[in-house]
């Protein structure tokens, strides 16, 4: 957006907000856009510019409401006036206990990756603006929830202004894409999946679709195309993913192998089975799913029945050898350099949200630049144009901003218009939502109510009302050891030293530790506990479901430099990971972001080449196993050939039952 634009969408945002009565068509053209009879610009011209603009305000959540009457009261005859309610521009009065607001701090943490990361990010800072967060929130225990699928934020917004939307489908049942016409409901997460739940309009029936298997373009259409659900509707839907009908199946397993499987969902039964093997039972409910949990265990197992489990499993590993070591499609080649644009929101929004900021008292250039993302230079940019905006009476005198920029340090004046922080948009709420409900599962009981108060706070807070915020539903399945959050939770904030027994799923060995726990987070909907580990003396991450046994211990002292702080990166990588080289295809998309790939490249058929760094060659195939040949290893060689080996030989052993 050029600053002059910039400039004029704040001159007729704060025109708009600084009326009781409403301004007339022809002051707001007089005064925001320079035109008066006579001028060379036609005045067709200048009116499109303004309902333009009114979109662009719409974006910012300032909704240009319109009404006949009267401009003055010695007006004559009645005209169009124009208003912008602060009510529903700015933030409402809202109280939060110093419970709620760390709660709040704290949810606005978990929400990870470039979408929802983001909106967070914007939602504290405007909350704080308006007096509602912790100087300095909590951060030993940190929930975090990755979103970085960007069909999310198109399909939250439909459903927020409840437009149909279509789409290419792949449906797991028929193995084809099919066009859908949903009408949107809400999104939620299940089985680390995200999920749109809507009404079907071509199957006339409510469905559940995953987004990872939606393919390209979302269309949308007009918005009010349908009434709104009941409350619950989604979550209703989503437990209808649980409630498939069970199956068991069969399953022989390696004497002392798939210790995790066996711990989790394989029980064994009295049934002869060859020599070095166990028989026992699994249950699940879907098949797809179940074949792509199994497939990575490679031949620690056998599916003896049902049939269609089996031959799912064996074309898991096919389809994973079929793809090992190709060279997939060439990457799109790089066109002329664009010119980054920025949404037309993006920075009127940022100076927007600057002015309740800078209104508090003189702030250091350099630390609003840190905290607003963007340069000290851009940022001196943006407050040039804040020098320039201001209401302007019947008269047509503009009474400016106050800007004030000496040695580094800027001071705000004379802006009450914008004096109060806007209200929060949708995304940003559900952002906010998302962090809430993955506190659920370490919250106190104490805490529980203090969590449902405060989503209701934060509907209230956003543009349009809370009737605006469709259903999120991201209740955890349950998971094991959930019980033991609560106590590691305890452990980080008392110092306490706890001993563990751990299952290492990859080498198939429990072992004994002494742990120091430093910090707890949670990562999509697995829990895990960074700790000081006393037996390899070193800091390590261990999985909460892997814990086999946790107990009190004798304290011990952590050497010196060991902080109790949270690590940026769940995995930090060392001098001995492999850079595996994948492509993923167009439905495993989300692997990019999940794994924290780097340097991805597009590929011509859709699919996308990106680097992972793994710890080892131990765990690369258990990975690629359960996508199928969705994500295919391209190299190193090296890693490329033990995944052959260990796939053939997992093949070899299920060809062999």
């Amino acid at each position: 957006m050029s600053q002059k634009k910039t400039e004029r969408l704040l001159n007729l945002l704060i025109a708009l907000l600084h009326t009781e009565l409403g301004v007339s068509r022809e002051r707001l053209l007089r005064d925001v856009y320079g035109w008066a009879p006579g001028v060379d610009r036609e005045r067709d011209a200048v009116e499109r510019q303004f309902e333009r603009d009114k979109a662009d305000l719409r974006g910012l959540g300032a909704e240009v409401l319109e009404r006949q009457g009267y401009e003055r009261a010695d007006s004559s005859s009645t005209t169009s006036l124009y208003r912008i309610d602060p009510r529903q521009f700015r933030l409402p009065e809202l109280e939060f206990t110093a419970q709620e607001q760390s709660l709040l701090a704290l949810a606005g943490l978990a929400s990870q990756g470039a979408l929802a990361g983001a909106a967070a990010r914007g939602a504290l800072r405007r909350l704080e603006a308006a007096g509602a967060l912790p100087d300095s929130p909590p951060s030993l225990v940190q929930p975090r929830v990755r979103l970085e699928d960007p069909r999310y934020a198109t399909l939250a917004d439909a459903a927020s202004r409840r437009a149909e939307v279509t789409f290419q489908y792949f449906a797991t049942s028929t193995g084809r894409e099919e066009a859908r016409t949903v009408q949107p409901w809400g999104l939620g997460q299940r089985y680390g999946q995200w999920y749109l739940v809507g009404f079907d309009t071509g199957r006339r029936a409510p469905r559940v679709f995953r987004l990872s298997r939606i393919r390209g373009r979302v269309g949308v259409g007009a918005a009010g195309a349908f009434d709104r659900p009941a409350e619950g509707s989604v979550h209703e839907q989503l437990k209808r993913l649980a409630e498939l009908p069970e199956q068991i199946a069969r399953i022989r397993i390696a004497e002392g192998r798939a210790l995790e499987l066996r711990m989790t969902s394989w029980t064994p039964v009295d049934a002869v089975a060859p020599e070095g093997w166990e028989a026992g039972e699994y249950r699940f409910r879907d098949v797809t799913v179940a074949a792509d949990h199994l497939a990575g265990y490679g031949d620690a197992l056998v599916v003896e029945s049902p049939p269609e489990l089996a031959r799912a499993v064996v074309e898991r590993f096919e389809g994973a050898l079929a793809a090992l070591g190709t060279p997939g499609a060439p990457s799109i080649a790089p066109g002329p350099r664009e010119r980054k644009t920025r949404p037309s929101d993006e920075r009127l929004g940022r100076i927007v949200d600057l002015v309740p900021y800078l209104l508090q008292g003189p702030v250091q250039i350099a630390e609003a630049a840190e905290r607003y993302g963007v340069s000290a230079r851009q940022l001196e940019q943006e407050l040039s144009v804040l020098q320039y905006t201001g209401p302007t009476d019947t008269g047509g005198w503009q009474d400016y901003i106050e800007v004030d920029v000496h040695d580094g340090v800027v001071s705000l004046a004379n802006a009450p218009e914008l004096a109060r922080p806007r209200r929060l948009s949708v995304e940003e709420a559900l952002s906010l939502q998302l962090g809430l409900q993955t506190l659920l599962p370490m919250a106190s009981d104490e805490e529980r109510p203090a969590l449902e108060a405060l989503a209701e706070k934060v509907r209230a807070a956003t543009a349009h009302g809370a009737r605006a915020v469709p259903e999120l539903d991201i209740d955890a399945e349950p998971q094991r050891n959930a019980g033991l959050v609560p106590v590691l939770r305890s452990a980080v904030a008392e110092r306490s030293t706890l001993r563990l027994e751990y299952l290492n799923p990859t080498k198939d060995e429990r072992t004994e530790r002494l742990i120091s726990p430093l910090a707890l987070r949670s990562d999509g909907d697995r829990w895990y506990v960074e700790a000081y580990c006393h037996r390899v003396e070193e800091r390590r991450v261990f999985r909460v479901d892997r814990i086999l046994s946790l107990a009190p211990a004798a304290p011990l002292p952590l050497p010196v430099g060991v902080e109790a702080v949270l690590a940026e990166r769940l995995v930090e990588p060392s001098e001995g990971d492999v850079e595996a080289v994948l492509r993923l295809a167009p439905e495993a998309l989300w692997v990019e972001h999940e794994y924290a790939a780097e340097d991805g490249t597009d590929l011509v058929d859709g699919s996308r080449r990106v680097r992972m760094r793994v710890a080892g060659l131990d765990w690369l195939p258990r990975f690629l196993a359960q996508f199928g040949g969705s994500v295919a290893l391209e190299g190193p060689d090296r890693a490329v050939e033990a995944s052959r080996a260990w796939l053939l030989r997992a093949l070899g052993t299920l060809r062999s039952r």
